[in-house]
């Protein structure tokens, strides 16, 4: 899949200060566009206008649409899982896109070079989205097609195995998560949560229970409710560094000698990618351009 590869080349492009907040910034987009390409655009039928249209005009019937479309598209989900554990975690293993690249790289472009390794670090801005999206159907479905469950217990069980094995002894650690895609992992399960309430509320209707339907709100109001607390309570947590912490770093360099070296490093370590002139600079931007466009309208 190449459109995670052109978000975080975009992510390079737009000038972040670190490969982590690079990452980080494309797995929220690779998430938004799964959720859009492979969830919503699977449910709506017919034509996309239409659709959209009647939506915009009847938004108090979009429920009952989502559940009626949830439904029908069961079958399309359990294979869909199935496909993305089945071959998506075999490539995961054999790695062959990699293989091909070293190949090629190293009878053409890297031929005399010396030998590197061709695995680079847990390409989180690629596994994160994908697992989240599975999370995410998988709590829409538990209410309208439980028998989907088993399948997606399945999937987590094999990509547990295969992760453990690709973390251990394949991929290098090219730098510490320190917890930073937790608050982004909890968002995606509280999307999955506030759909599942959504469908719930539709499928009460279809089903003429009323009461119920009018049941599932408060449960709704009370979701969001404790997402915001969980931000106002937990997400500081995770935006601000602890001073204990940069003490002991500090404490660490100093010991080393390497305080200012650190310190002059931080001065002249980050440079807008926009202002470094560079030939490539141009043709890289048309062509990270030319591979979304390609693969949104594929």
């Amino acid at each position: 899949m190449l459109f995670p590869f052109a978000m975080l080349g975009m992510d390079k492009l737009g000038g972040s200060i670190s490969k982590s907040r690079e990452e980080i910034k494309a797995c929220n987009m690779v998430f938004y566009f799964l959720v859009g390409n492979v969830f919503f655009l699977s449910l709506i039928s017919g034509s996309l206008l239409d659709e959209l249209g009647e939506y915009f005009t009847h938004p108090r019937s979009i429920p009952s649409h989502l559940a009626s479309a949830v439904s029908a598209q069961a079958d399309f989900f359990v294979t869909y899982i199935l496909t993305d554990g089945l071959s998506g975690f075999s490539l995961e293993i054999l790695q062959p896109g990699l293989l091909v690249w070293d190949a090629v790289k190293s009878r053409t472009a890297g031929r005399g070079d010396e030998e590197n390794p061709y695995l680079y670090s847990l390409p989180y801005f690629r596994i994160i989205p994908s697992v989240s999206l599975s999370i995410l159907i998988g709590m829409v479905y538990a209410v309208v097609a439980p028998l989907m469950l088993p399948f997606l217990v399945g999937y987590f069980y094999l990509g547990y195995v295969v992760y453990v094995n690709q973390i251990e002894d394949v991929y290098e650690t090219a730098y510490d998560t320190c917890g930073q895609y937790w608050p982004y992992v909890h968002h995606y399960i509280f999307i999955g949560i506030i759909l599942m309430q959504i469908t719930m509320i539709g499928l009460f209707g279809l089903k003429s229970k009323p009461s119920a339907s009018i049941a599932t709100i408060p449960l709704l109001l009370l979701t969001i409710m404790f997402n915001e607390y969980c931000k106002i309570r937990f997400l500081p947590t995770f935006r601000h560094y602890s001073v204990k912490d940069a003490v002991e770093h500090d404490e660490q360099d100093r010991n080393f000698g390497e305080m200012e070296i650190n310190c002059e490093n931080a001065r002249s370590a980050y440079c807008q990618p926009n202002f470094a002139t560079t030939k490539l600079h141009g043709i890289k931007v048309y062509f990270l351009a030319a591979i979304g466009f390609f693969i949104v309208i594929s």
